[in-house]
């Protein structure tokens, strides 16, 4: 009967730890297995419509497509 304890002692911190694994609350870092592999934030740098502006602006895109560019940001 106590051999049964022992076992059940020693067995029952890596059941929780199999069980949290597959639930995907533990990782590194305390991070979730999703989290951790997030790339990272891009680098900042100018607006979308900022950047058709200035491509109308140089003449690469018409009016029109600018205005369709505009409506699909929005």
């Amino acid at each position: 009967m106590m051999f049964f304890w022992l076992v059940l002692l020693v067995a029952l911190p890596f059941v929780l730890m199999w069980a949290l694994r597959r639930d995907g609350t533990a990782g590194c870092c305390g991070m979730t297995h999703e989290a951790s592999h997030t790339q990272p934030p891009a680098a900042p740098g100018p607006a979308p419509l900022e950047i058709a502006r200035q491509r109308l602006a140089r003449g690469e895109i018409t009016v029109e497509q600018y205005e369709e560019i505009k409506r699909a940001l929005s």
